[in-house]
This record gives C-alpha cells, structure tokens and sequence, in this order.
C-alpha cells in the first residue's frame, strides 16, 4: 500500500527529529571512550617508560654493587639457614679456583672440608641463635695452596619481611700477613728482651730505647740512659783511637765487632763482646744504630785460668817451661834483629832430693818458693824467671852487651849473685836449712835461633857444674858439637829419603765409648837404612827449621788421601775420618789449598773424612790469613782439629773464629791426670770450653784405663792412645782394633 507522500514526508521529518540527538550522544560517546583509551594508552606508555627506566637504574645499580663487592678486598657471600651459599662475590669463588655459579648451592663441607666447615658452622649457628653480628678468626686451607690462611670474619643476620631470619651475610679479610708480622713483632719483642743487652740510638749515638739487660748489665735504673749518648758507656781501659776505629768501621762497612770495655753506672769496668749495627734508610741513610753486648767477664776468666794452669807453675807462680820457651823464642827473634845479646841460666838445686826424702814433700815445696822469690829478686825487670819442673829453675837475661865476651861478663855476674843468694839459709818452718846450686850458662851466640838447643845447651853445662862440685857455675863449652854434627847429618839423610821413599806412614786409632773406631790419625815414619826407624820427634823439628816439612807433608797429604779413598770402598771402614798434622809453614805455603784440593780431586777422597790436625802456634803470625785458609777449605767439606789445645798461646778471641770441629787435649796434660790436680784440671776446663763453643773434644796419650774414665766423666768421649793399640799399618791397626772390642 502506498503511503501518501505528506504522510511519508511527515513520518520521515518525525524521525529525522527523533534519531539526531541519539546520534550525537552516540558520536560524543564514542569520542570520549576513544579519548579515554588514548589516555589510558598514554599512561601505560608513561608506565612502561617509567618501568624501563627504573629496571634500568636497578640494573645498573646492581652492576654497581656488583663491581663493588667484586672488588671489595674481603670475601663477601650470603647463606641460607641451610648453610648453602645464595650468593658469592667473584674474590670468593676465585679463592676457591671457581665461578660465583659454581659456589651457589654448596655448603662449606662440599668447599673446605667436614673439620673446617663444622668450625665455620659454628659460627653460622651463633648468628642464627643470637639474631646479632659477630666477628670471629676463621682459619682454613685454600685448594690452591698447602699454607694456612686466617681470615677475620663479620657476619650479619639477613631477616624476611615478618622480621625472621632467613641467612646471614658474611664478608671476610685475609689477615694471614697481619698475623705473621704480629708474631714476628712478638718474636723481636722476646729477643730484644733476651739475656743479650740491646740498645738503639739515632744517627746522633744518643740511645733511645735499651732492653731490661742493658740496665742489668750496667746497673742504670730504667730511664737513665735514654737520651744519654752512647760514649757514656766507654771506659778508660779503650783509648779514643780504638772508639774512633770503631766507628770509621761502622761507616765503612755497616757494622763493627769485637771486644770492648763498658763501664757501670758505679765506675766498675767489664769486658763485653759488642756488635754495632748501622741501619740505613732506603736512600742509605742512616737512621739508627743498633748495638748489642754481651758479658764475657766469665769467659775471661776462664781464658785467663787456661792460661795461668797452662803457662804458669802452681806451687812458685812462676812461669813454666811453657811460657819460657815462648819468651825465649821471642827474645831470641828480638836478639837477632837487634843485634843485642842475650844468656840462658839454667839452676837446679844441689841435693835437693835428699831434703824430700828426709823432710817431707811439704818442706821441699816450701824452699822451692823461697827459691822462686830469691831468684826473681836477683834479675832485672826486663828477665824472666821460671821453673821448668822439680828443682830446675830458669833464668832468662835479655838485652846484654852485643859483644860476647862482655855478654858472657854479664850473665857470669848475674849467675853469682844467684849463687850467692842461694847460699843463704832458709828458714823452714821452725828449720834453718842451707843449700846450694849449679849453674850452666848458654849464650844467645852459642845457638842458631833454636830454643831446644839453646835450653840442651843449657842443660850440659849445667851438668858440668855438677860434674865439677856443684855449687858453682859454668859455660857450655863450643867443642861439644856432637849433637850439631849429627843434626847436619841428619838434615842430608832426610832430603835423601825424600828422594827414595824411606817414609811411611802408620796409623793410630780414634776411638769412642764401647771402643767403636771412628777415625785414626796418620803418624809419619822414617825406615833409615842405617839407623833403622827413626820417629817424628827426631827428625821434624829439622824438617820444619829446613823447610824440607813442605815436600814431606806434601807426601803424608797424597798417602793419607790414598787410604782414606781405599776405606771409603769397603762398608766397615767407609765411615772413618782420617786426622793429618799439618805445620804451620806447611799451611802457610801459599800452594797448600790449590794442591791439597789437588790431591783430593787426584785420589778421590771424601774431603769431609780428612781432619787437619794445626796447632795454636799457626795463629802467631799472620792470624788472618790461617782463619782464610781454613774457612776456604771448609767450604769444601775439609774439617779441622786444633792440635795440642792448652799448650800454645792462641787467644780465645780467635778461637771463637775459626772453622773449627774439633779440640786435641794435648797428651802432656793426660800423662798425669790421676796424679796431678793442674793437669785434670786443664783437661775438665777445655773440655767444658769445646762444649761451649759446640766443638768436639779429643783426649791423646790415653794409656790406662783410669785415665780413660777420668776423661769420660768429664765429658770426653773420644780418645787416642797405647790403651787402643800402638801407631801400626793400617791393616794391623783395624786388626788391633777388632781384638780390643772381640767379646
């Protein structure tokens, strides 16, 4: 059906009017929720931005801490309450030789072990329990290495967000290098605090800090000496040229030591071993000096006891044969430089031992002292009286007229007045008792610089004054020339044996407690084709007076190396040592160490089983350069026996230097230790001395087993002697050896 139009029109403009406001607030609707989504979208960009940019930050403040933790110094880790690291910062993990990822997940057991970890639990377990930091030492091993490390540890508790505690966190500082300069400032605290007096002063020598043995030594009350300077401590016996050498060494070469005198706060004066140390900056500058000392009062005396037992006679305290023979030799020596002249007077009492037998020992002794004054008041200060033994005294006159005649005048006058002091009584005791002596008399001119021969000499003419009535005096008489005579000969026969091997060599065996063999010393001997063996007293002092002692220990040298390289093949004699006297012109040969390393190169020997055996008379002349050689061959393993200990006249100051293994208690002072307190006394002081200086000791001359025992309890353990079997081939003596000890 149609519509009419103006009904239609009509029904088209209702609608018009009616849908239009419904379309616009549709279009308004539409407009306002697309601009809210484009504000929501907006924000969620701003959102989003922000988040990236705080990610960011987060990032980089993560990176941050990391960087910073990483390289914090100490080790720095978070664990769980299950003990397992949640975290490790890169020090951590490269102490243990792993990644941070690799630590992760472990437990201290599965890193260091049950026993450290159970220790490091502990502490765990504390922070845990007590919701509190702690600080604790933890020590413990690193795979990577044997030493033990020490770490101070902080541990903090880490809480959740309700306040539980959910781990800990630990950072840990290796204070392994603190701890050790620790001990060693403890260590220097403890030795600069020993027995040994210390002090240190400035570059100015004023002292600035000293050790409790500084005042001890001086008797200075804490605090007396701090700012003093170190010359208050000097005293009167070292003159300002000593003090000034003291300190020219100390610049020239760091430090200076040697034996000074130092004074006490109460004026007394006491030997003291001090050493002086300069201490320089590192631009060498010096900024301290330190010096320490130490009391050698004690060993002074000793040395001085040593010397008094050895060079002096007990009952008189006059020199002994000894001491003269030293004097002697020297006098002689200034007498052939000086051109002056000089006697020997050799007086032994006439009769003497008929006063013993009928008197006493006692009475006998109490006369030799009188003797001893008389004879000291009838010489000049520049003489020297001593007693060679028993009733034989003698006088020693230097410095007489140059002339012989008129020394001969001389020395004749001295010797009546001692004829004549002697002729006076003596009392005693409640006796008056007379005596009388004779004289021999030997002119400096009568000897060739010879001690022995000057003293024989002296011997025979006194002989002739007994032969003549005693009581008298005489000269020894030119026209006894035998003994000389047969000395040229023998000097002659000896280059000649040295030419065709007549020497050889025995051994005589070194033994110890049980009579085990340790060594043996090598003992020359001449097979004479005329006059059958002859023995070392007889021909080396010729050998040494001749220089012929050069080529013939040149000789005992090789063959001793010889053997020594012969026992070193066989296991029961490998382990000897084999002792060699060398002379001192022998040692100062300047050859004798390039051909002694020579010959142990050549033959093969063990150089540390061959003992040179020297004697003190080897440091009279030119001390320095014997240490020299010595320490030179000590490096190669050459040991070393100070022959003869306790007759010769070395200072203990040098003895304290040298190389030495070994001291030979000489067998003059073990032939009457039973009967003689001086010589048992002299043995048990050097053995105590060896002890001290940590050296071995040897006794020779051992011949009775009390002197063995005796020896033993004095604390020598290693002797040599007829007890053990006489000098032999070396095949004979093992054979005597392997008798003595045969069950």
């Amino acid at each position: 059906m149609q519509v009419p139009l103006a009904i239609a029109q009509g029904a088209g403009a209702t609608t018009e009017r009616m849908d239009l406001p419904d379309l616009l607030w549709g279009q308004w609707g539409l407009l306002g929720l697309g601009l809210f989504c484009l504000i929501l979208l907006l924000n969620i960009l701003v959102l989003r931005r922000k988040v990236a940019e705080r990610t960011q930050h987060l990032r980089n403040s993560e990176q941050k801490l990391a960087a910073i933790l990483d390289n914090a110094g100490s080790l720095v880790y978070i664990k769980d309450l299950d003990f397992r690291y949640q975290y490790a910062n890169r020090q951590s993990a490269q102490n243990l030789g792993r990644t941070p990822s690799e630590v992760i997940g472990k437990t201290d057991a599965d890193l260091f072990g049950t026993a450290a970890a159970e220790a490091m639990q502990q502490s765990d377990r504390q922070v845990f329990d007590r919701r509190e930091r702690i600080e604790v030492e933890e020590s413990m091993t690193l795979p990577d290495g044997e030493e033990l490390q020490t770490y101070l540890t902080v541990k903090v508790p880490l809480f959740d967000g309700k306040g539980a505690v959910m781990g800990l966190c630990g950072y840990s500082t290796n204070i392994t290098a603190l701890r050790r300069a620790d001990e060693a400032l403890r260590i220097a605290a403890t030795i600069f605090e020993s027995q040994e007096g210390m002090l240190v002063t400035g570059p100015d020598r004023r002292i600035l800090q000293m050790n409790r043995a500084v005042y001890r030594l001086t008797g200075y009350a804490e605090g007396e000496l701090r700012g003093q300077d170190f010359s208050c401590l000097q005293s009167g016996r070292n003159d300002a040229a000593f003090y000034q050498g003291v300190w020219s060494a100390v610049a020239a070469t760091g430090q200076w030591a040697g034996e000074m005198w130092i004074k006490r706060k109460s004026g007394e004066n006491y030997p003291a071993w001090v050493n002086i140390a300069a201490v320089r900056s590192p631009t060498g500058e010096i900024t301290h000096y330190v010096s320490t000392q130490m009391d050698i009062s004690e060993r002074k005396a000793a040395e001085e006891e040593i010397r008094t037992l050895a060079y002096y006679d007990a009952l008189t305290g006059l020199p002994n044969r000894r001491l003269m023979s030293d004097r002697l030799q020297r006098s002689l020596t200034n007498s052939g430089r000086s051109g002056l002249g000089g006697a020997l007077l050799v007086v032994d009492l006439d009769n003497f031992k008929d006063l013993n037998d009928t008197l006493g020992h006692e009475i006998g002794d109490d006369l030799l002292r009188q003797v001893g004054e008389r004879l000291e008041q009838c010489a000049r200060r520049s003489d020297t009286v001593a007693r060679l033994g028993g009733d034989e005294f003698v006088l020693l006159l230097d410095g007489l007229n140059s002339d012989p005649a008129q020394a001969a005048d001389e020395a004749q006058r001295v010797a009546r007045t001692v004829l004549r002091m002697l002729g006076q009584a003596f009392t005693l005791g409640e006796r008056t008792h007379h005596t009388s002596c004779s004289i021999g008399i030997a002119l400096y001119a009568d000897a060739s610089n010879n001690p022995d021969e000057l003293l024989q000499r002296g011997d025979l003419a006194m002989y002739e004054a007994k032969a003549q009535g005693r009581n008298t005096l005489r000269f020894f008489d030119p026209r006894i020339q035998q003994a000389v005579a047969e000395r040229t000969a023998l000097e002659a026969d000896m280059r000649r044996a040295l030419v065709q091997q007549q020497f050889i060599l025995h051994y005589q065996a070194q033994v110890e407690a049980g009579g085990r063999l340790v060594g043996a010393e090598a003992l020359v001997r001449w097979e004479h084709p005329d006059r059958g063996r002859v023995y070392p007293n007889d021909f080396i002092g010729i050998a040494e007076a001749t220089g012929l002692i050069v080529p013939l220990g040149a000789w005992i040298l090789h063959t001793a190396c010889m053997q020594l390289a012969a026992w070193a093949k066989n296991a029961e004699t490998a382990h000897l040592i084999l002792a060699v006297n060398v002379s001192a012109r022998q040692f100062r040969h300047v050859h004798f160490v390039a051909e002694l390393l020579e010959v142990l190169r050549e033959t093969g020997a063990d150089p540390a089983r061959l003992k040179l055996e020297l004697t003190e008379s080897l440091l009279l002349d030119d001390a320095e350069a014997a240490i020299a050689r010595m320490i030179e061959l000590r490096t190669h393993g050459v040991r070393f026996s100070l022959d003869d200990f306790g007759t010769g006249y070395s200072s203990l100051s040098y003895l304290k230097r040298l190389p030495l293994d070994q001291l030979k208690i000489d067998q003059s002072f073990v032939r009457d230790l039973i009967t003689n307190a001086n010589d048992a006394a002299i043995a048990r002081t050097i053995v105590a001395l060896a002890h001290s200086l940590d050296l071995a000791v040897i006794a020779e001359g051992v011949e009775t087993e009390e002197q063995r025992a005796l020896l033993e309890r004095f604390g020598c353990c290693l002797w040599q002697g007829f007890l053990f079997g006489q000098p032999a081939p070396a095949d004979q003596m093992l054979q005597q050896i392997s008798t003595l000890v045969a069950p």
